[in-house]
């Protein structure tokens, strides 16, 4: 897995929010970017940009070999090579979030818009839901006033 440095530069995000990205290569980044598959976990812009990246080299920490010559080994395994929580605990926690979200609100699917619109002017009561939108129709939501936060779904692991 490679780690990214994203940069919004929507409206939305007025101050250039920085976030990370997990991909398997390159390849699967630019892919993705070009299918619009990228979006700011904040504002759910797709006008997110890579920042420039050092590349990173895995060293071997977990065979230190102290004055003695005896092995000792890093403590950190949560941690990656990369120094931060590993993918594993990254999916746990989107796993958590989808599993809230799906308890405290009503899954709506394709008619999620109309129904945000229909809360907003007052035809139907306000409640949570969920559900789907193209990112034009989430941006024009946006534009409209309403607060739309755009979550990664992440598959159940089995």
């Amino acid at each position: 897995m490679i780690k990214y440095q994203l940069n919004c530069k929507s409206e939305f995000c007025s101050d250039e929010k920085v976030f990370d990205g997990w991909f398997k290569n390159i390849e699967a980044y630019e892919k993705q970017k070009l299918q619009g598959l990228i979006n700011c976990p904040v504002c759910g812009s797709d006008k997110v940009e890579k920042l420039l990246n050092a590349p990173s080299l895995k060293t071997n920490k977990n065979n230190i070999s102290d004055v003695k010559g005896n092995q000792s080994k890093n403590s950190k395994n949560n941690e990656n090579f990369l120094g931060n929580i590993n993918s594993d605990s990254i999916s746990t926690l989107l796993r958590t979030l989808k599993k809230e979200v799906q308890k405290n609100s009503t899954f709506v699917g394709d008619k999620f818009v109309s129904q945000v619109r229909s809360m907003k002017e007052g035809k139907i009561k306000e409640k949570p839901i969920h559900g789907h939108g193209t990112n034009k129709e989430i941006k024009d939501l946006r534009d409209e006033g309403i607060d739309i936060v755009n979550i990664p779904w992440i598959n159940e692991d089995h």
